[in-house]
């Protein structure tokens, strides 16, 4: 598999139908497709022809997908392979997998673009694979060409020999560093030193020879005329034979330096780059000569190897681990979608009854307002659903003017259930003080990233996270906020008495992958998210903190003047009535009773089915009868969407309502072509059924 030549695919399936319509589907979107009937003829087109992906049935006569599978795993080990098949017995899932199967799909496949994504994933998947596996062959030839060679150097090298051996043997990049830096001190007889990686905005200590006095972090620029500074643009190694006399730069004046002598090595790439630095000081027998240098430029070509390996694997594993967390992500999406459309289902029937209660009459007043409750109630629950629904999808960004002041207050009340009693949340949050643009959903993230963080600083020990929102004139910004260009500002404050940070951790917290965590704890990503959501809504953050004594987060968003906040009112009008013919469809038998109660209160005839087939027959059986069909989108055997479909086919002036307990369900603009004259969501309250079955028959 390349990216100059088509992505060669076999289907091995005894269902004619299916390997046409796969076939075709495949072929529309790029790929070359051998179809064949049976596992045998499967085999033999792959040990006669180049295939980059196979596709295959379980259940197949005399060689079945089982077969093929085990075949293909002993002779071919690294071509993927995809099961698609009708049996959703766990067992053959388990038995697939275990013999190698790549990923495993149901028949039918009810959307096509599910198989897309399945083998796009395992196509990259697998590309990933060859090219790691590529270049770690060529890291391996390298590796051996360099070990022939110095093979043949004389007998003081030998002992370099060694050393690149154990080199080679390194692990992560922190062991690398400290097994590059003890050889290369013990090769100079250096008692001192250290090893620096050079990153994006500065040199990261990896390990010392003698700790307690290089800095974790040198940021960039570094001092002008600093030894690192000099050894950071030469090329070669960078030696100072008297330190203490030298005019052309200055030491760090740290006073235990057995000697006044100091050799650096730059580690460079294959490209000159220096990724790395060596500094090596207090020889056993000073001071450092030219034989030290060459040696040490020998060394230096291996522990770049080292070190790229090292950088690679790391790379590896964290692109591993934000795949992992993508996953992670879209399988809570799926479960969230799932249970908000089964919490709906339930709230609707709760709703529904309760308006139906409420518009029963008179009532007495504990009755009304015990209702009222249950209503309120019922809307908490419908918004957490929402919030849940919210920190589960991956959307784009969506800006529109906000009040944050709302956004930040609904956080609360969810964090509220998630954060232990023993830390105490205190907030002063405004409404009503200018609107921001930008995605409530990344607000949503903000807070959540911000208050698990500062729970997590307290260690489980007791504290308070205290929350502040509060608007600042230009005269009242603080010195250095130049990215503000508006007026005025909001400035959302979290500040928690937890363990507090460094000023070298502050000038990090931002970077990705950067954590403090220990392993599994956390994946160093949420802050960057946090910082890439308020930069993206125009604003900026400022960090105070010090070890200790807790930290404090200032977000600052520019206000948009020319925008007015507005509280949410609702109007008390009377809901509108009518008299014509609806059908209304939904296989929950509970809501499409308590939405035709609703809807002959209202004055409409109504008919109900609870199976969408069954509507459809209806709709063949009684062409013109029904003034409105409402709908709604998940059932079995025929979604709304489809019903709605052939619906308009028989009856093309017929409007459709569609109703959903998932809005990501439904796909706006399709709906729209497909002649959906209106949405509702579930949970189905009588207000808002009355005003739009009213607006759309009306139209």
């Amino acid at each position: 598999m390349t990216d100059d030549r088509h992505i060669h695919i076999l289907v091995i399936d005894d269902d004619l139908f299916f390997r046409q319509i796969i076939g075709a589907f495949l072929r529309k979107n790029g790929y070359t497709v051998i179809e064949v009937d049976h596992g045998a003829a499967g085999l033999q087109v792959c040990r006669e022809q180049s295939v980059d992906l196979v596709l295959v049935d379980l259940k197949m006569p005399t060689v079945s997908g089982f077969d093929v599978l085990a075949a293909l795993g002993r002779s071919k080990p690294q071509l993927p392979v995809i099961v698609v098949s009708g049996s959703g017995d766990s067992r053959d899932v388990a038995k697939a997998l275990r013999l190698g199967a790549w990923n495993y799909l149901l028949k039918p496949v009810g959307d096509n673009t599910i198989l897309l994504h399945a083998i796009e994933t395992v196509v990259d998947r697998s590309r990933l694979l060859r090219e790691n596996l590529e270049y770690q062959k060529k890291l391996e030839d390298k590796v051996a060409r360099k070990t022939t060679e110095l093979s043949l150097v004389n007998a003081r090298l030998q002992e370099v020999v060694e050393s690149t051996k154990r080199l080679l043997g390194c692990g992560e990049l922190k062991q690398s560093g400290r097994v590059i830096l003890e050889e290369f001190g013990r090769h100079m007889k250096a008692r001192g030193g250290s090893i620096y990686r050079v990153v994006s905005d500065g040199l990261e200590h990896l390990h010392s020879l003698d700790p307690g006095h290089a800095e974790p972090f040198l940021p960039f620029p570094l001092r002008e005329n600093s030894l690192f500074a000099r050894a950071l643009a030469s090329p070669e190694p960078y030696f100072v034979a008297d330190l203490a006399h030298s005019q052309e730069c200055q030491g760090s004046g740290w006073p235990h330096y057995h000697d006044n002598s100091i050799l650096f090595f730059p580690i460079v790439d294959a490209a000159g780059k220096t990724i790395a630095i060596i500094s090596l000081h207090s020889k056993n027998e000073p001071p450092f000569v030219i034989q030290d240098r060459e040696i040490g430029t020998i060394l230096a070509s291996y522990a770049s190897e080292v070190l790229q390996t090292a950088e690679m694997q790391a790379m590896l594993k964290k692109n591993e681990a934000a795949m992992l967390q993508g996953q992670k992500m879209e399988a809570i999406g799926t479960l969230a979608g799932g249970i908000a459309h089964d919490f709906n289902n339930i709230l609707s029937a709760i709703v529904g009854y309760t308006d139906l209660s409420l518009y029963t009459g008179s009532l007495p007043a504990n009755i009304r307002n015990n209702l009222e409750q249950i209503k309120k109630a019922s809307s908490r629950a419908r918004d957490l659903v929402q919030q849940i629904l919210s920190f589960s999808r991956t959307e784009e960004f969506s800006e529109q003017p906000v009040d944050i002041g709302l956004i930040v207050k609904e956080a609360l009340k969810l964090l509220r259930a998630i954060i232990p009693t023993t830390v105490e949340i205190v907030h002063h949050v405004a409404t009503g003080l200018g609107m921001v643009k930008t995605d409530p959903t990344r607000i949503h993230q903000v807070m959540m990233n911000l208050c698990s963080n500062a729970t997590q600083a307290m260690e489980g020990k007791s504290g308070t996270i205290r929350v502040t929102l509060d608007r600042l004139r230009r005269a009242e910004y603080p010195a250095g906020l130049p990215e503000i260009a508006t007026d005025s500002c909001l400035r959302l404050s979290v500040a928690d008495t937890g363990m507090g940070m460094s000023s070298d951790v502050v000038q990090r917290i931002f970077d990705p992958y950067f954590t403090t965590k220990q392993k599994g704890e956390g994946t160093g990503l949420g802050l960057a998210v946090v910082h890439g959501i308020v930069v993206q809504s125009g604003g900026t953050i400022r960090v105070e903190s010090q070890p200790g004594s807790g930290s404090t987060f200032h977000l600052f968003f520019p206000v948009i003047e020319d925008v007015v906040s507005h509280g949410r009112t609702r109007a008390t009008e009377a809901m509108p009535t009518g008299s014509e013919h609806i059908l209304f469809v939904d296989d929950e038998a509970n809501l499409a009773e308590v939405a035709r109660e609703m809807l002959v209160r209202l004055g409409y005839e109504v008919d109900v089915r609870t199976s969408s087939v069954e509507a459809l027959q209806t709709l063949r059986q009684c062409p013109g009868r029904y003034h409105l069909l409402i709908t709604d989108q998940t059932m079995p055997t025929l979604s709304g969407l489809d019903l709605a479909r052939q619906a308009l086919a028989l009856q093309p002036d017929l409007p459709v309502i569609l109703y959903t307990g998932y809005s990501t369900a439904v796909d706006g603009p399709e709906a729209r072509r497909a002649g959906i004259k209106a949405f509702l969501m579930k949970p189905l309250s009588m207000n808002t059924l009355a005003a739009v079955v009213r607006e759309v028959l009306d139209q």
